[in-house]
């Protein structure tokens, strides 16, 4: 979702009104900055593909027809609910009782919700008193012949000297961790250099040129066994819950990233909410895998109708892109010529406009270097199929599709769902390229999915081990 903060007509008392190259500079930065991403994890997804396959290892984090089907109400059920933990307990039973009416509900339940409402909010502000700890009203309810004193006394004092956790609890420890994440991303991205330094300079200690591997994992036995035979188990008689594997460069890295973390947990600074929010969509263009051109494409169809859907139809995407303080989004502000570093009034791009279609520019990207060659017989002459273009033509519909995203934005000075525009660019752009080349039959059957983590091709691999 692309928003500007410019939502206030020019004519409403005290609004902010940007120029055009005020307004012109923030665009112009945010478009560059969504550009670099989708190029930069393009290459490198292409590249970490080839890499995975060279070493025979099949790919996590596919998705495949299935996933492609399910994600769109996966993701609108995550969404939902972080509209809901947002929103007031009384504004959500005013917006159940709105979706009623529109819904077209019964007048009598209708009602019926009006008085719960009423109910629920009298309640709150008559017998409620916010001060009392809920564990001393829970108690104070239960007769006292059931609790001895000494064993109310105690659960009262425990209560006591537990923290409170509500909303802005949750949201800080949410916001740790998206940060976190997007440091580790970017120490992720700086890896390949400090490697370089540390094993170029003469004054760094061994231990840190020696880049000794770890790995961490959580392992679960498909069957029963005695204690220590989980050591030596196949692959089909176990399965991994967690597992994480990093070196003593990646440590370094991170170390060297933290500061970032720091200052952006206690600044909230758009510089470096921008450099975050980069590293999650490079290192997610690079590493999220489209299996197939099939899958992509029903993805996008999908995501094209969710994103029309909670901006048009609802203030779900607004109230939950405002709600969640954390780098989920790029941020630059229009007012920079008057208030410098500390200006505050910024146009924003959601990260998803960027790693969705992002994603899928990447698959056209490993299309044209036939990192996997299609198990379609190809009518197309082979001659041909050295010069592809694909990428780079499907690069210059997102930057068209992000343009006229930009350009209504700033017309209607409203949020608007950047996929409404991406989507069609990016999707019928190289069907076309590929009905003028004669190619859409290799296009659309462009399949990586024998390269997938999944049991049929866990199987397959375990029996070629085997026969050799």
């Amino acid at each position: 979702m692309a928003e500007t903060t410019t939502d206030v007509p020019p004519a409403a008392p005290n609004a902010t009104v940007f120029t055009f190259q005020e307004q012109a500079t923030s665009s112009l930065a945010l478009y560059g900055m969504s550009l670099l991403c989708i190029i930069i994890g393009s290459v490198n997804s292409a590249g970490y593909i080839k890499r995975m396959i060279s070493k025979k290892r099949l790919i996590e984090g596919s998705i495949t027809m299935r996933e492609a089907k399910r994600f769109p109400l996966t993701a609108s059920l995550v969404l939902f609910g972080l509209y809901l933990f947002f929103k007031p307990s009384n504004e959500r039973f005013l917006w159940i009782a709105g979706v009623a009416k529109t819904l077209r509900v019964p007048e009598e339940y209708v009602q019926k919700i009006n008085n719960s409402i009423i109910s629920f909010a009298s309640n709150k502000t008559t017998t409620t008193d916010p001060a009392e700890p809920l564990l001393t009203r829970l108690v104070s309810k239960i007769p006292q012949e059931h609790i001895p004193d000494a064993f109310r006394a105690a659960a009262v004092w425990v209560h006591d000297q537990l923290p409170t956790i509500g909303k802005s609890e949750c949201m800080m420890f949410l916001t740790f961790l998206i940060c976190f994440e997007g440091v580790s991303a970017f120490a992720s991205l700086l890896k390949p250099l400090v490697t370089a330094i540390l094993k170029k300079l003469p004054f760094i200690p061994s231990f840190l040129s020696f880049n000794a591997p770890y790995l961490f994992a959580l392992k679960k036995g498909k069957k029963e066994m005695d204690e220590g035979d989980m050591e030596e188990a196949k692959n089909k008689d176990i399965e991994y819950l967690f597992k994480i594997d990093f070196d003593r460069h990646d440590l370094f890295a991170l170390s060297v990233c933290s500061p970032i973390l720091i200052c952006h947990l206690f600044k909230r600074h758009w510089i470096t909410n921008n450099i975050i929010g980069l590293s999650f969509s490079i290192l997610g263009i690079e590493r999220l895998h489209l299996a197939s051109f099939k899958a992509g494409s029903l993805l996008l169809c999908g995501l094209f109708l969710y994103d029309i859907f909670w901006v048009f139809g609802t203030d779900v995407m607004t109230s939950v892109a405002k709600g969640i303080d954390a780098p989920i989004l790029l941020q630059f502000p229009q007012d920079i010529y008057r208030n410098g570093w500390e200006a505050n009034k910024y146009s924003m791009l959601g990260l998803g406009d960027i790693v969705i279609p992002g994603i899928f520019i990447a698959l056209l990207r490993r299309f044209d270097q036939r990192v996997v060659q299609t198990t379609v017989e190809s009518k197309t002459p082979q001659s041909s199929l050295k010069g592809r273009y694909y990428f780079s033509v499907t690069v210059v519909a997102y930057m068209a599709g992000l343009f006229i995203t930009m350009a209504v934005m700033h017309h209607f000075k409203a949020a608007q769902p950047a996929l409404l525009y991406l989507v069609p660019c990016c999707l019928f752009v190289p069907l076309l390229l590929a009905v003028i080349r004669g190619e859409v039959s290799d296009l659309w059957n462009y399949d990586e999915g024998k390269h997938v983590d999944n049991e049929e091709n866990r199987k397959r691999v375990d029996s070629n081990k085997k026969n050799n």
